[in-house]
């Protein structure tokens, strides 16, 4: 239940997605803490406001004792020892009534002392927890850094890949470049042939022409 209340608190001042984020549920902690230590404290003035009025409450009555206790003296000594009488018998009420307020005061000083004991330890808590809080921030700032990191290397490592792909897409271009550069020097050697045996045939039919005409002229000559 506690947790439930503290995620419900958490809820109002950062929303429903951050509410399982530790330094959303530490600076929440603080807020509760906080909030208990003022409670503590303003419970502390008011156990001290009640024990003040208890001591003030206690004088009055011995004062009031004491004042009676000299006026029936006064009266004692004026011979009025019937007024007197009066007069002493509220001073035994009054005493009386101041000694009924000891044990009040006695608990209400236990619980003056108790709450300042509290205040003190919370107080403590609270310094505590504001350490761990920062922990808590530095250790969460730590690990999305991490998560930051391992997310990267995934892309990383993927460009790499990618990278290395075109490398290989480059190396390839550059073989596919060769052979063609190849393959077009044995064209060029090939028509460069076919050329040389085009001349040496067209320069051997040419003598075969050049001797038949040879025989036909010398064939049409009359003999000398």
């Amino acid at each position: 239940m506690a947790r439930i209340r503290e995620m419900l608190s958490a809820q109002a001042h950062h929303g429903l997605d951050e509410i399982e984020d530790p330094d959303v549920m530490a600076q929440q902690v603080l807020r509760d803490l906080t909030d208990d230590l003022q409670s503590a404290q303003r419970a502390r003035v008011v156990a001290m406001g009640a024990k003040k009025r208890l001591e003030q409450e206690r004088a009055q009555l011995m004062e009031d004792a004491d004042a009676w206790e000299a006026r029936a003296e006064a009266l004692l000594r004026a011979g009025d020892e019937t007024v007197a009488r009066q007069a002493l018998q509220r001073a035994v009420a009054s005493r009386a009534q101041a000694q009924s307020l000891e044990r009040p005061l006695t608990s209400a000083d236990q619980s003056v002392q108790r709450v300042r004991l509290q205040v003190e330890q919370l107080k403590r808590e609270l310094v505590e927890a504001q350490a761990r809080a920062t922990q808590i921030r530095a250790s969460q700032h730590a690990a999305d850094a991490a998560g930051a990191a391992l997310q990267f290397r995934d892309h990383y490592s993927r460009a790499m890949e990618r990278a290395q792909k075109m490398d290989r897409l480059a190396r390839r271009a550059g073989g596919l470049e060769a052979e063609a550069a190849a393959a077009a020097e044995l064209v060029e050697e090939a028509q460069s042939l076919e050329r040389d045996a085009d001349r040496v045939t067209s320069a051997a039919e040419v003598e075969a022409a050049m001797a038949a005409l040879r025989a036909r002229v010398n064939a049409a000559s009359p003999s000398s």
